[in-house]
């Protein structure tokens, strides 16, 4: 499915279809992608051949503005062959929806350049943004910056000087040739989404190619320019989906690849037949259950928020508590099937070679993901049920004001 042309926009359907092909060659690069620590760069020419990066890029530039979620179907699908692929398809691909919050002028020079554009991010770490004349003076270095090897821009975040803001102060685009990259990404699992450093040293960045917080989530100047919710919304609950898919796709790659080998294994020791074991078939059941239910509440996250963002709704601190927790509630158990059936398949699956083993890096390499801490989400929200403050402003100076009207 080659949609270069604009008019050309692909159903939902269609673009998982996409994906599902991609998945045998997806398969077969799946040493390759390890060994190199990046996606080869055959995959990532698939990818856009097949559309996959333009699925929150704005039809002005070709792309397909597609409904809230389809990053999900998407990245589900595209996990359960190579977690990496997955995780660079959402993770990385769907920064579209941010970018197109910017001013005209800045995007124009990347989209208005190559409409194909791949666009990283870097907030771990940071950056200075020293004021001067027509724009800024950046240096910093940033870290986990996934796909870079194939970004042709990235988001970054920047303080100012003597800035007391917790997070950044504002949001930098850079182009190829801004920042330098460092070779540092060596993990065990996600080995090839190529998350490394990069590193800028007295870079003047023009003020058109920066926005500050508090605009990037209120009336952006793009939300003007695009006529889609997606490029106006407060994005923080939209956001941490993007973590989801491919955490749900690999531990369903786990349970699929599981499943194919078991019904040939037998014990190592004594021949038996292994899927005639009843621990066996409560366990492969359990898990498929806890997988369902991990897909249904994403799901139903992803169409509340579509929902709400075709018309027009607000998203409220109880709604933003309610999706973190929906969230980590489903990479827990997605986490939950992948360790259990990776631990069933004893030590056959532990090979370097074994697609269970690999699968099952990813999703506990994903797992560790700050989104998806378990007891920060599920905290806060319990300090919201017994009215406690759960130390975010928004969401506790909603509580103030709703029980102040009571």
């Amino acid at each position: 499915m080659d949609n270069k042309n604009s008019t050309s926009i692909p159903t939902r359907s269609e673009v998982i279809s996409a994906a599902k092909r991609l998945l045998p060659s997806l398969r077969e690069r799946a040493q390759e992608t390890e060994d190199l620590r990046s996606l080869p760069s055959k995959t990532i020419e698939d990818l856009k051949k097949e559309g996959i990066h333009k699925l929150f890029t704005p039809k002005k530039y070709g792309g397909y503005e597609m409904p809230w979620g389809t990053h999900v179907d998407v990245s589900r699908t595209l996990g359960q062959a190579c977690g990496s692929t997955g995780w660079v398809s959402s993770v990385v691909f769907t920064h579209t929806f941010l970018f197109g919050r910017f001013q005209e002028e800045a995007q124009e020079e990347v989209w208005g350049e190559c409409p194909d554009a791949i666009i990283s991010t870097g907030f771990a770490g940071g950056g200075l943004a020293e004021p001067v004349d027509g724009g800024y003076k950046i240096n910093g270095r940033w870290k986990f910056a996934s796909g870079v090897d194939h970004a042709d821009a990235m988001l970054v975040g920047a303080k100012l000087p003597n800035s007391k803001a917790k997070f950044n102060d504002l949001w930098l685009v850079l182009k190829k040739g801004d920042f330098k990259i460092h070779d540092t990404w060596y993990s065990e699992g996600l080995k090839g989404t190529g998350s490394k450093d990069i590193e800028i040293s007295d870079l003047f960045l023009p003020a058109h190619r920066t926005l500050d917080m508090q605009s990037m989530s209120e009336n952006p100047p793009g939300s003007i320019l695009h006529n889609y919710y997606l490029y106006g919304v407060e994005f923080h609950s939209y956001f941490i989906t993007l973590l989801a898919g491919p955490i749900l796709g690999a531990a369903r790659g786990v349970y699929n690849d599981y499943v194919k080998q078991t019904l040939t294994r037998v014990g190592a020791m004594m021949g038996e037949t292994i899927i005639d074991q009843p621990q066996v078939q409560v366990h492969v059941s359990e898990s498929l259950v806890e997988l369902d239910t991990a897909d249904m509440l994403i799901d139903n996250l992803c169409d509340k928020l579509h929902q709400k963002g075709l018309n027009g709704e607000a998203i409220s601190g109880e709604f933003q508590l309610s999706a973190y927790r929906d969230l980590v509630m489903a990479g827990k158990l997605a986490h939950s099937a992948a360790d259990r059936l990776s631990r069933m398949m004893g030590v056959s699956a532990q090979t370097g070679r074994n697609s269970v083993q690999r699968l099952y890096r990813d999703v506990r390499t994903m797992s560790t993901h700050s989104a998806l801490h378990w007891d920060v989400s599920m905290q806060r929200s319990g300090k919201y049920i017994f009215g406690l403050p759960t130390g975010v402003p928004k969401i506790d100076n909603e509580k103030k004001v709703k029980l102040a009207a009571e």
